[in-house]
């Protein structure tokens, strides 16, 4: 008998020697803006394409892209989403950060932001911004970088805009109350301002823009990056998946819901919410040429990074 228990005992210890073993999720902090273009992100967390795959992501929702370099550095959060511009910017600071994983690129679906001027405003052209008040949702970031070109473009004189910052859930209320001349939301928000009938739309901002271009980028740390290169594939992976999922027209009504809660959009703001229809995972370093051209003519930065020392393999 004793030898019938020890035989069985060791069976037991030889099948779960051979099962294989589970390893604990890799745990990821993500610091976002309330942005259609993280669409993919937010799918991939609620269909569990991140959970399958290993990654236990917790989201943090930022005032602005400015406050991701420092928490990236910090280690408050390990995936960050800010825009090119933020991270032409965290360059000529010295900051090591990578783009492990694109977004979007231009040219956006139509409708997807614009000028929004207030409506007794008299304003009509990008001239008519001269002299006037420009809310963006932040100074010196990839908003003031596209309005400046555009206003330039336009055959107006960008030195002579008052720009200001306004939290673009506040766009509407802003021209409503006259703090602003005219605003540059963009989805989901650009459609509540024109439903609001606060304003109405003078021009597309995007259009000075070359195709390629990557408007906002997932980062991290170099360092970071190196040693998780495992959860870095794994997060293209589900990102890949989520975008699949995307254009599936059989799934609108979810990804709409999905959205719509992670930008914390009302629920009746679900049904008519547009679906970004240009994302794209692969960074690639022609998407970060403008940004860096841009920023050095506008005076933001005075380096010629190469393009390619953005991008994480």
């Amino acid at each position: 008998m004793k030898r019938r228990t020890h035989i069985i005992a060791a069976s037991l210890l030889a099948i779960a020697a051979a099962a294989p073993q589970t390893s604990a999720a890799e745990k990821i902090n993500f610091l976002y803006n309330a942005s259609a273009s993280f669409a993919a992100m937010f799918v991939a967390k609620d269909q569990g394409f991140l959970e399958k795959r290993g990654l236990d992501v917790d989201f943090a929702l930022a005032q602005s892209g400015a406050v991701m370099p420092p928490a990236l550095l910090a280690g408050s959060a390990q995936i960050a989403a800010p825009t090119a511009a933020v991270m032409v910017q965290a360059n000529e600071q010295g900051l090591d950060l990578v783009i492990i994983a694109n977004t979007s690129v231009y040219p956006s679906p139509p409708n997807s932001g614009g000028v929004v001027a207030r409506n007794d405003s008299g304003i009509k052209t990008a001239r008519d911004l001269m002299g006037r008040k420009v809310g963006l949702p932040s100074l010196g970031g990839i908003f003031e970088v596209l309005m400046r070109k555009w206003v330039k473009a336009n055959g107006a004189d960008d030195r002579q805009v008052q720009w200001v910052e306004v939290q673009i859930r506040q766009m509407a209320d802003a021209l409503k109350s006259g703090l602003v001349d005219a605003v540059v939301p963009v989805q989901p928000f650009y459609s509540r301002v024109l439903d609001s009938k606060a304003g109405y739309d003078i021009g597309d901002f995007e259009t000075v823009v070359p195709a390629g271009t990557m408007p906002v980028v997932y980062a991290s740390t170099r360092s970071w990056a190196k040693d998780h290169a495992a959860a870095v594939k794994a997060f293209r992976d589900a990102l890949d998946e989520a975008i699949r999922f995307i254009r599936d027209p059989a799934h609108g009504a979810a990804v709409r819901e999905t959205i719509a809660r992670y930008t914390k959009l009302p629920p009746e703001a679900a049904a008519t919410l547009t679906i970004p229809s240009n994302l794209e995972v692969k960074a690639r370093p022609e998407g970060m040429v403008f940004w860096i051209e841009a920023m050095r003519e506008q005076g933001f930065t005075h380096g010629s990074p190469d393009p390619k020392s953005f991008i994480w393999p």
